[in-house]
């Protein structure tokens, strides 16, 4: 007798089993490694060999480990190293962290987004890919300050899990890359790749605001998922400080964003006044002072348009009462530019600036008292233009009723010749720190406009993550109240250069500002990325939102930091905390030549490393 069927089966079973394996194989071959970093550092995509790969000050190898004050926002990332073959279905989720002792639960089942619970929001990182790296102009002063990588896939926009899947929505897939080819006309260039990339997940956890949940440690933990399975698990201990961090920021972030016509060109179906709460409360979240960009800096004095307005001067609009919930619920705008860039608002006869003065004195003193509202008077002024400042601003100076208040705010470094004029300098190369103090004792201040190393962190794509971080620490050491950004939605280029008024493609193309003397930054005046792209419909997110990024994230981290400072200095005076600050910051602003080298860290762990320091001090 022949045992041919007995065969037959065993034969099918070992098919079916070689294959069963051979998937399992294939899904595990494709993750590397995982492993977890902090907010301080850029990951490239092809950085498999990151110098914090095996242990950083958040993670030991094994496991994250975070430490925060009650209303504090933590950021951190996951990388996943995937291999040549690609992978399906890759996306990341986070338990609740729950209370070791009494069970309690950070952002469980219906948390309200930042709301008093705390709150979990996940991303995936998308890579812009620079060739061609930013010059030394007024981004940097000269190769010994440039970053120590600047060409490669950098990460910066944050694409929220639920956008469109195949546009960074859960879940992703990555490609093979073993080599990548470049068209160009007749030419193809095929550059070989490693065998491996990195793709990057940032993770936020808000820490509740309210304090009945208590101090003290909760345990969490991240599932990193391939295909519908779980590939990984990574332990998560948070411990939370039994202290607050201020809804209040003692410094600021100023930020310019576009007009409502332009905007809302890149969220089709939602209002204008949606648009604007939407925008607002992602930079409140994060900090900033989002002002310059809106109908009530931009145009004459009009009742109705501030009363309209006034909402986000009150803080009322960041209540949950407007939708708003997180840090800074209930605090309003500290600053009010009247007329961006130069324009005419107070009109331009001494007659008509100075009853117009008095109508903006007049509604702040009544309604804003708190405010540091300003006439922004010319952006960056030449010698050509300084009679033309004297003569208006003498004619606002000279008014015998309460518009003489009016503030004059340029953006330029201090000029002997505009001395009287000008109550507020702005200096794109820095504050000049023996000048701070003396005008700041007549009521006048030295602000420092956007990114310029040495002096003080970049906002360029290039730039390290703590770039954006560095500054609160400037800050808070040379008692410099506002740090402003001239953009952050520059997504449809301004009118000068070669890109004049061309809506741009900010998630394929890294080069955002180029001028009419073809000096260019990437990534520069973009801090937010649209969640739509009706111009460039591959570009689409798929969601009617406003998408953080990378700096965005850090510029948070460098106000929280400040904010710790502030704490700290509560404790044990400012002496003692400035002598920390100082151990970070070596030399800053005018401190160094604009030929000169970087002298504060550009990694996240010395930063942490003082982070925790400060925590430390605020516990006791």
């Amino acid at each position: 007798m022949k045992y041919t069927p007995n065969f037959k089966i065993s034969l099918k079973y070992v098919i079916v089993s070689l294959i069963v394996m051979l998937s399992h194989f294939n899904l595990n071959a494709q993750i590397v490694s995982v492993w977890a970093v902090g907010d301080g550092e850029k990951i490239f995509k092809y950085d498999t060999d990151h110098s914090a790969k095996s242990k950083n000050s958040i993670w030991d190898g094994e496991q994250v480990n975070l430490r925060g004050l009650f209303n504090e926002v933590l950021g951190f990332q996951l990388i996943v190293e995937v291999d040549s073959t690609g992978a399906n279905g890759l996306e990341i989720s986070m338990n609740p962290p729950i209370h070791a002792k009494t069970g309690m639960i950070i952002g469980g089942s219906g948390a309200v987004k930042y709301g008093d619970q705390g709150y979990i929001e996940f991303f995936s990182q998308h890579y812009l890919h620079v060739k061609n790296p930013t010059k030394p102009n007024w981004f940097y002063g000269s190769e010994n300050s440039a970053p120590s990588k600047m060409t490669g896939w950098i990460p910066d926009a944050l694409i929220p899990s639920d956008a469109l899947v195949g546009q960074g929505g859960f879940p992703l897939t990555i490609p093979p890359t073993k080599k990548e080819v470049y068209r160009h006309q007749n030419i193809v260039d095929v550059v070989p790749r490693k065998a491996s990339l990195n793709q990057g997940f940032w993770i936020d956890l808000y820490l509740p605001r309210d304090q009945h949940y208590p101090s003290g440690i909760y345990a969490s933990e991240i599932q990193v998922w391939v295909e519908g399975k779980v590939f990984t698990r990574i332990p998560v201990e948070i411990e939370i400080i039994d202290a607050y961090l201020p809804d209040e920021n003692h410094s600021n972030v100023w930020v310019y964003n576009s007009g409502m016509d332009e905007l809302s060109v890149y969220f089709p179906g939602i209002s204008n006044e949606q648009i604007r709460q939407m925008i607002k409360n992602e930079a409140h979240r994060h900090r900033i002072e989002l002002v310059g960009g809106f109908k009530a800096h931009q145009v004459a004095f009009d009742e109705s348009t501030l009363t309209e307005y006034k909402p986000f001067v009150d803080g009322s609009a960041y209540t949950p009462a407007f939708g708003y919930h997180g840090p800074g619920e209930g605090i309003g705008e500290k600053l009010f530019p009247i007329g961006m860039y130069g324009g005419q608002v107070l009109g331009t006869t001494k007659e008509e600036m100075q009853k117009e003065s008095d109508k903006w004195a007049l509604w702040f003193e009544k309604n804003a008292p708190g405010v540091t509202y300003f006439k922004y008077m010319i952006d960056e002024p030449g010698p050509s233009q300084y009679s033309f400042i004297d003569e208006q601003v003498g004619w606002i100076k000279s008014n015998p009723g309460p518009g003489k208040k009016v503030k004059i705010q340029v953006t330029t470094g201090y000029v002997e010749d505009l001395k009287d004029a000008v109550d507020i300098w702005d200096a794109y190369d820095g504050v000049e720190l023996d000048r701070l103090e003396g005008l700041q004792k007549e009521g006048k201040d030295y602000w420092f406009y956007n990114g310029n190393r040495p002096r003080y962190g970049s906002v360029i794509l290039e730039g390290t993550a703590v770039d954006l971080r560095v500054n609160g620490w400037i800050k808070y050491l040379f008692n410099i109240n506002t740090w402003f950004v001239w953009q952050s939605t520059h997504w449809t280029h301004n009118s000068q250069g070669p890109k004049g008024s061309l809506q741009q493609h900010i998630f394929n193309e890294p080069l955002t500002f180029i001028n009419r003397h073809l000096e260019w930054g990437n990534g520069d005046g973009v801090l937010f990325y649209p969640g739509r792209m009706p111009h460039q419909p591959e570009e689409n997110r798929g969601i009617n939102r406003i998408i953080p990024s990378i700096r965005l994230k850090n510029i948070r981290k460098g106000q929280q930091d400040y904010e710790l400072l502030w704490l700290a200095e509560q404790k044990v005076g400012a002496e003692k905390i400035k002598a920390l600050a100082r151990e970070l910051v070596v030399k800053a602003m005018d401190e160094i030549d604009m030929e000169d080298k970087v002298y504060w860290p550009q990694n996240g762990d010395a930063y942490d490393t003082m982070r925790d320091r400060l925590l430390d001090i605020i516990v006791k």
